[in-house]
């Protein structure tokens, strides 16, 4: 790996460190990872709120300023932000007319947003879910298409309308209308490299392409010879003329560089595409091209078209002020920090940047566990029971477990989604240990509230999809155990079962989708079915798991970012079933190395 990088762990708050001193028109809070106008619009009008992992720059951040969006939240790489940062930068911007919600179809986007936006109190929002990549064939993978190139598109158009003080229903359906208009494409002729990964993300011989690759680093839905730029336009072109007509009227052209590729290769492109659109009977009149949706250092491009009635083409054209685009700027004000404001100043609230608590990089291959994760826990609870010392040993131990098999997570999410599930994990778990740390006597706590916390903490932490699903699996888990200091096998069962229901409730999933239920569920079965010593049925339980897990090798993925390989997702174990394994077995060595007999 070749970059221009310190610690990776640090990338995202140097960046926007760097950018808070290169654009003193933005408000850049570095702590909780929110860039902000530094002058917000008017009161009364509609505020716009986009946001997403790092690693697609000049998206999100670099759209916030007059004409696009009021704030933008970034996440971890190619992570989404966590619902603490949404929330907060909700409330910020909210000038009394409510908030727009622009979030990109991909599953942790979607249920962090969602999580936010449930708990923004006193503050009307709207979201519309951009879903315009025409390579994923919605009608067969249950995820839905991504959200990729009208996502920016979006932004732009909606930005005017919001400036100009069209109201909260009037930007949602506006907003919708943007979305329902636009279809994408896009290739691949390298891979990205993740900086915490270290390796490419898929690996592709020369003289191949991937062909409907994503902006994560995924894999495409097949792989072909590398064309010409002609025969790469037609690519591009075919499957998105196939999905929708576009030659009832006037329609914008967006060529996107995925952050490899020069603009004089985008703009024979463009020319190219132009080509075969006047060859189609489609009018093109604007053009967007350049690499205004990245995927780290991938090769490569993607093309939108989109549809404009005249009020879409009126808020295309209006000024905007940003540092990723800037148009008719004469008109629009740039905006400055308060006097006395600092630009990295940490201004957001309560959440805290979701880089923060990662460990130091030990090498290539692994993380070495935290001294505290593995600390020994005395026997608590009555005999046959599990008390809150266990419990503690239980997240401990699984700290030490996702630290230990990073690099094995790491890699199975390459393989089939963005190769951030091991950095994610093992960021979120050392934050739970550090509030275990912080326990003076966890009896006194209780098994309800340790879970529930450490369910919080990941929420709070980790971002993507891991974040809300393993944070509710703990939280709603936390919950069902109620008041009591102890819990027998039936209780723990009863508990377990409603955080796995929480989590086919968050990611709207159930068994044989190839996600962490294919482990989980034949986990929590076994462990009913083999009734009474508790160290027994979770043996079972572990047992059960480790199959599951094994399982989802032969699965097509019907969830999450694999869903969007299809039959290509085939052959790869699933990295939330493998980590989701680790977590039935710590609870096992838990149980057996703490709970009295």
């Amino acid at each position: 790996m070749q970059k221009i990088i310190d610690d990776p762990t640090d990338l995202v708050r140097g960046a926007l460190t760097g950018m808070a001193g290169a654009h003193p028109e933005l408000d850049v809070d570095v702590e909780n990872s929110i860039v902000y106008r530094a002058t917000p619009k008017e009161a009364g009008k509609v505020a716009l709120l986009s946001g997403g992992g790092s690693g697609h720059e000049p998206m999100h951040g670099g759209f916030v300023g007059h004409g696009m969006l009021d704030a933008a939240c970034a996440g971890a790489v190619f992570t989404s932000p966590v619902p603490d940062q949404i929330q907060v930068a909700t409330t910020r911007v909210d000038r009394g007319a409510g908030v727009l919600h622009i979030v990109k179809n991909y599953s942790g986007d979607v249920m962090n947003f969602e999580m936010a936006a449930e708990a923004a109190d006193g503050v009307e929002v709207a979201t519309v879910i951009t879903a315009d990549d025409v390579s994923v064939e919605d009608s067969t993978y249950s995820t839905g298409r991504r959200g990729v190139g009208v996502t920016v598109l979006l932004e732009k158009i909606v930005g005017a309308a919001a400036e100009e003080g069209l109201d909260l229903e009037g930007c949602r359906s506006l907003a919708q209308r943007v979305a329902d208009s636009g279809r994408s494409m896009g290739v691949a002729l390298t891979s990205g490299t993740v900086p915490a990964a270290g390796h490419p993300t898929f690996d592709l011989p020369e003289g191949r392409m991937e062909v409907g690759v994503g902006i994560h680093g995924e894999p495409g839905r097949r792989t072909d010879d590398l064309g010409t730029a002609t025969e790469i336009a037609r690519v591009l072109v075919e499957p998105i003329l196939a999905d929708r007509d576009f030659t009832s009227g006037p329609v914008l052209s967006f060529v996107n560089g995925m952050g490899g590729t020069p603009l004089l290769e985008l703009y024979n492109l463009s020319a190219d595409i132009d080509a075969l659109l006047e060859e189609a009977g489609v009018e093109v009149v604007r053009h967007l091209v350049g690499p205004y949706i990245t995927s780290l250092e991938m090769a490569g491009a993607s093309l939108t078209l989109l549809s404009l009635d005249p009020e879409m083409l009126r808020y295309w054209d209006a000024p905007v002020n940003t540092p990723g685009l800037r148009w008719g700027a004469a008109d629009a004000p740039a905006g400055s920090r308060s006097e006395g404001r600092r630009s990295a100043s940490a201004t957001g609230g309560a959440a805290t940047a979701p880089a923060e608590g990662r460990p130091a990089t030990v090498s290539p291959e692994r993380r070495e566990a935290p001294p505290s994760a593995a600390r020994p826990a005395a026997a608590s609870g009555a005999p046959g029971t599990v008390g809150a010392r266990t419990v503690e040993a239980w997240l401990r131990e699984f700290a030490r477990l996702v630290t230990e098999h990073e690099t094995t997570l790491t890699d199975l999410d390459a393989a089939i989604g963005d190769a951030d599930h091991g950095a994610n994990m093992v960021r979120g778990m050392n934050a739970v240990v550090a509030y275990l740390d912080e326990l003076e006597d966890v009896d006194e706590v209780g098994p309800s509230t340790v879970l529930s916390k450490a369910g919080t903490t990941l929420v709070s932490k980790v971002g993507g999809a891991s974040g809300p699903l393993y944070g509710t699996l703990l939280m709603r888990t936390g919950k069902a155990c109620g008041d009591a200091p102890d819990l027998d096998a039936t209780t723990l069962a009863s508990a377990l079962r409603a955080g796995v229901e929480g989590v086919m409730a968050r990611g709207r999933s159930e068994t044989g989708e190839k996600t962490m239920l294919d482990a989980l569920v034949p986990a929590l079965d076994a462990f009913d079915a083999a009734g009474g010593d508790l160290v027994v049925a979770l043996d079972a339980a572990a047992a059960a798991a480790d199959e599951g897990r094994d399982a989802t090798t032969d699965m097509v993925a019907s969830k999450g970012r694999a869903s969007y390989l299809g039959d290509r997702s085939v052959g790869h174990q699933d990295p939330g079933a493998t980590s989701a394994a680790l977590l039935v077995t710590a609870l096992r060595t838990a149980v057996a190395s703490t709970t009295k007999e």
